[in-house]
């Protein structure tokens, strides 16, 4: 039996909720699980004036006292079969954050019944507007994914935003859930977001109006049995640059396959000399020949290995996550002499 639905066309609405400022009131939404992420959706919607619903088999005691005092409710019960209340509750809308794969009973029973499946990303993309930047316009998004050095390379690139002058956060599946993040009262310039493999197999299904356009983005690298198709939805839609590991043949495909922004660059990092439009190393020097005006003939100094063993960042990966981050401050027009001075600022 098919869900009753609030509209005669209930994609057309879902897509109109592309603003903190759309009418999300009376939108019922079931959201899996109770963690933090899962916590910040839930009072993200109550706030908005939906319909919250929240399933999780054992939730935290701190955070189930609180669901109902945000203006929601919560079911805890097994979730390896649709629960009964779910199914009574007739969602709009699945929110489920990386720890349930698409594949899950209750996702599928979900697209079946023709409710939409969001990912905690796609709802903070929806809704980033709501603390806006002095021209009105809501914060940046740069995104970063990969198997390894996600955390350290967001905040590396978020420090160096700062020290350029931008406020600026890092946020995502190993630092501050984004929707905190979004909702911050001080708000933001550009957000640095650590995305999951989890996180971007539910953006890889997004619609339009909930899938990122990220200024920059980047893929570290996908270690053996991981998702590349899902990893390489880091890059859509992205606008200025997406930066990639040029020694990894698979993330160089991932660029290559993406479907991007027009005008957007592709913006590769390694260890070794870099050529046109890379960051690399030189003698030591950490250099940049993608976002200087004269990329054939020059470069800009950004660090030294020397300075960067001070921070205890000179081992090789820690290097490349400092190269990685530094692209991402770059594309965002941060100066190299701010980007040094992140790095000066960093705490390992």
């Amino acid at each position: 039996m098919a869900l009753a639905r609030m509209s005669a066309d209930p994609a057309v609405r879902l897509d109109a909720l592309s603003s903190w400022h759309a009418d999300w009131t009376g939108l019922k939404v079931v959201v899996l699980g109770l963690d933090a992420v899962a916590f910040s959706v839930v009072d993200t919607l109550a706030e908005l004036g939906s319909s919250v619903l929240a399933v999780a088999e054992q939730a935290p005691d701190d955070l189930a006292r609180l669901v109902p005092v945000v203006g929601a409710r919560l079911e805890q019960a097994a979730l390896d079969d649709v629960p009964d209340a779910v199914r009574e509750f007739a969602p709009d809308v699945v929110v489920a954050t990386d720890a349930f794969a698409p594949t899950h009973p209750i996702l599928a029973w979900a697209e079946t019944n023709g409710a939409a499946v969001w990912g905690d990303a796609e709802l903070a993309w929806r809704v980033r507007d709501k603390i806006a930047r002095a021209d009105g316009t809501p914060a940046e998004w740069l995104v970063v994914a990969g198997s390894v050095g996600k955390t350290t390379t967001v905040a590396l690139a978020a420090t160096m935003l700062v020290a350029g002058g931008l406020r600026a956060a890092p946020c995502g599946s190993g630092v501050v859930p984004i929707l905190d993040a979004v909702r911050d009262p001080a708000g933001f310039d550009a957000l640095v977001v650590e995305l999951s493999e989890g996180q971007l197999r539910h953006l890889r299904a997004a619609r339009d109006a909930g899938a990122p356009v990220p200024l920059a983005s980047t893929c570290l690298g996908a270690a053996d049995g991981a998702d590349h198709d899902a990893l390489g939805t880091v890059y859509r839609h992205t606008v200025t640059a997406c930066v990639y590991n040029r020694t990894d043949s698979a993330t160089m495909r991932m660029v290559e396959d993406a479907d991007v922004t027009d005008g957007a660059r592709a913006i590769g990092v390694g260890l070794d000399t870099p050529g046109p439009s890379d960051l690399g190393v030189v003698d030591g020097i950490l250099a940049d020949r993608a976002f200087v005006e004269n990329r054939r003939t020059s470069a800009a100094e950004l660090s030294t290995i020397a300075d960067l063993d001070a921070r205890g960042l000179a081992a090789p990966h820690h290097v490349f996550d400092v190269l990685v981050a530094a692209a991402l401050a770059r594309a965002a027009g941060i100066e190299p002499a701010s980007v040094a001075a992140g790095i000066d600022r960093f705490e390992l």
